[in-house]
């Protein structure tokens, strides 16, 4: 039979060769031993066949008449339209039928083996499977009457050769970046392996190039248009299982890719690029509960895409609850700024502002703010840039929706939809169904440490945002080029998948109407909506005055201003904070009406204090009297906490308190003999025990802090 070979490449020596050359490079190639899966029968007759080349090429009289067929096989490939040649032995696998006008040599039919191994070593791999292929599946005649040998090992021979060839083509395909075509050929050599369930060290080793491969392949399959939504989808379920096998965005787990956990988040970084809001949302949402705190960041910026750019603004109330618990290790003080902006929360906005230790972005914001009472120009100018450059960009389906109008408040703020749920949300009593969140200590308005301490009224995670492994940092919105510094990062070959030319979308414009900007009130304010006793009047000022309160908003839009330096105060958002009720009036015999004397003084607010600290000790600790903090705390921070008591006892953990008080400054006017405001220095020792009792240091906690306590009076208690 013939295979297209000759015998100068078969020694690897060039046409002119000296014949020194031919005899060193014939020792060479028996020296040159194949994989050690191949058969004895195989490698033998590789051999014969290399000692048939160095016997022509060795004499020369017969080197000089191949030579001159060389030539005559030169020729004929060069004249297409000459008469084929007839072969003796015309059979399915033949050269004449695979390869035509090939130069080919003639080899015993037992042969046939070893000149598949020598095609191997010459990168000859689609030749390979050509001429293989059809002995194995058709069940050649050949074959089964062992004109190549046994049978057996033969056909293992066969599918060696065809997997091996696979594999190679699979290399060469990953290097010229067609990732998915190399890794449907890398597991079609891994079938022909496991159908017969042979050599497997072989095919784990194609196993581990195919995981390497993954990241490639994923990043190839969501390039694609969103009309290829199958092959989309497939990129999304390859994503999942390495997300599953690491344990989530930043997890330890190995997925056998080679990603370091930084490697893997740079990794996700630049495939977000290609995926749309919708599918960040879908991914990033259910993988911050694994707890993950950077898919946490990463649905914040899903979440505001998704709900700034459909107009849904309980969108931005998830990312805002989000936030709230990332808050808890990260300042992310900024972002959660820009959230209550979005839900017509000005007052919060401003606080929460003031609490960013993001000086760039602050310093930006003061300067577009110049001649404003408070941040707020600033942080709209701000925070439209932000949605524009770093959250839009984000996203495939969102990139071209960067103009001015799809990017705007004030656009915003016109949808009928926004509107009617921001007025819901201003409408909403606090509910006991709030987020899960565990209690935290003492919060503060001025620490009683140094500026420069590290802990500032210490914050304790959440159980689900706090993983036992490290987390990585999570860039903030200030530090635009973090976010875009993810590169193609995945280590032994060069990647370059193509850019998705984004689709161009446009979003209807509507009327302006305006959200409520009534000013900061003198209490620390919190996120969630505020008291019963203030919502009539919040919602009349949303419907009867907002209009002229957009129109100023956008005026200071259009001519921003720096204001003055953020106040360095930090409001308590977890300490209890109340509604004042009207002073309470009796009428007289004479009736004139007169107020009851209230004396309230030092030794008072420090019994009252004490009342709360030991009720909270009660409610969050191993018995979970959830009852003691009705003693002490009015609507709504009775709610609040209960919810956090709540949540910590149906996890089965338990906090031990040791506190030292000491009151340093009482405020109590006898007009408003129902409201008083004290100022108190606080040590705090807590101690996080897990339900099986062993103690968690990294939710443990002694600080030293100075707190504001806002009282009032119900009844004859404080």
């Amino acid at each position: 039979m013939r295979i297209p070979l000759d015998y100068y490449r078969i020694l690897c020596v060039p046409a002119k060769a000296t014949p020194a050359q031919i005899t060193q490079a014939y020792r060479d190639r028996l020296s040159q031993q194949p994989r050690r899966e191949h058969s004895v029968l195989a490698i033998e007759a590789r051999n014969r066949i290399i000692e048939q080349a160095f016997e022509i090429l060795a004499k020369p009289e017969s080197r000089a008449v191949y030579d001159h067929e060389l030539s005559g096989n030169l020729f004929r490939s060069l004249v297409p339209s000459r008469p084929k040649l007839p072969f003796p032995d015309k059979v399915l696998g033949d050269l004449e039928e695979v390869v035509p006008h090939q130069q080919a040599i003639a080899i015993e039919k037992q042969d046939f083996l070893g000149g598949l191994l020598l095609l191997l070593d010459l990168g000859e791999y689609e030749l390979v499977l050509k001429l293989a292929a059809p002995y194995l599946e058709l069940k050649s005649k050949r074959v089964k009457d062992g004109e190549l040998g046994e049978p057996t090992v033969v056909n293992q021979e066969l599918r060696l050769c065809l997997a091996l060839a696979h594999w190679e083509l699979s290399r060469e395909q990953w290097l010229q970046h067609r990732y998915e075509m190399a890794a449907a050929s890398g597991r079609r050599g891994q079938t022909l392996l496991q159908e017969n369930e042979l050599f497997p060290g072989l095919q784990q080793e194609i196993q581990t190039e195919l995981d390497r491969l993954r990241p490639y392949q994923i990043l190839e399959l969501l390039a694609l248009p969103e009309t290829e939504a199958q092959e989309r989808q497939r990129g999304l379920a390859l994503l999942q299982e390495m997300l599953d096998a690491r344990g989530g965005v930043d997890g330890q787990g190995d997925d056998r890719s080679g990603l370091s956990t930084d490697d893997f988040l740079r990794f996700i970084q630049q495939l977000r690029s290609y995926l749309t809001v919708q599918e960040q949302l879908d991914l990033f949402v259910v993988e911050a509960k694994r707890p993950s705190a950077a898919a946490a960041y990463l649905a914040v910026y899903a979440l505001l895409g998704a709900g700034f750019s459909r107009r849904q603004p309980q969108l931005v109330v998830q990312a805002q609850e989000l936030l709230q618990r990332l808050g808890q290790r990260q300042d992310v003080f900024l972002e959660q700024s820009i959230c209550a902006l979005l839900l017509g929360q000005p007052t919060e906005a401003n606080e929460l502002l003031g609490q960013s230790q993001e000086q760039e972005a602050i310093a930006y914001i003061q300067e577009q703010s110049q001649g404003a009472p408070d941040l707020l120009p600033g942080l709209c100018v701000y925070g439209e840039q932000w949605l524009k450059t770093d959250v839009f960009s984000h996203f495939r389906n969102l990139r071209q929706r960067r103009d001015d109008m799809s990017v705007s408040l004030k656009a915003y703020f016109a949808d009928p939809d926004v509107q009617q749920y921001l007025n819901d949300l201003l409408t909403e009593a606090p509910s006991d169904e709030s987020p899960e969140s565990e209690p935290e200590p003492e919060i503060l308005a001025t620490p009683a440490t140094t500026p420069d301490s590290p802990e500032v009224g210490h914050t304790e995670n959440l159980e689900e945002i706090a993983p036992e492994s490290p987390t990585p940092e999570v860039p903030s919105p200030s530090h635009p080029e973090k976010l875009d510094s993810f590169e193609d990062v995945i280590p032994s070959h060069d990647s370059a998948v193509p850019t998705v030319p984004p689709e161009t979308l446009s979003v209807p414009e509507s009327e302006p109407v305006a959200i409520s900007t009534s000013p900061p009130d003198s209490a620390p304010a919190a996120i969630t909506p505020p008291p019963k006793t203030r919502l009539p009047w919040l919602a009349i000022a949303l419907v009867t005055g907002g209009i002229l309160a957009l129109v100023g908003l956008m005026r200071l839009l259009s001519n921003p201003a720096p204001s003055p330096e953020p106040s360095q105060m930090i409001p308590d958002e977890t300490a209890p904070s109340f509604a004042a009720p009207e002073p309470t009036e009796t009428l007289p015999d004479n009736g004139t009406v007169t107020t009851p004397e209230v004396i309230f003084d030092e030794a008072i607010a420090t019994k009252t204090i004490q009342s709360w600290l030991e009720a909270k000790a009660k409610a969050f600790g191993q018995n979970h009297d959830l009852a003691a903090l009705e003693t002490i705390l009015a609507e709504p921070a009775l709610a609040q906490w209960r919810s956090r008591a709540q949540t910590v006892k149906n996890a089965g953990n338990y906090r031990t308190y040791a506190h030292s008080l000491s009151v340093e400054k009482v405020t109590f006017n006898p007009e408003q003999p129902d409201v008083a405001t004290v100022e108190a220095q606080v040590q705090e020792k807590a101690q996080y025990y897990r339900s099986n009792g062993a103690l968690d240091a990294s939710q443990s906690y002694d600080s030293d802090l100075r707190v504001q306590y806002g009282l009032v009076r119900q009844g004859d208690r404080w």
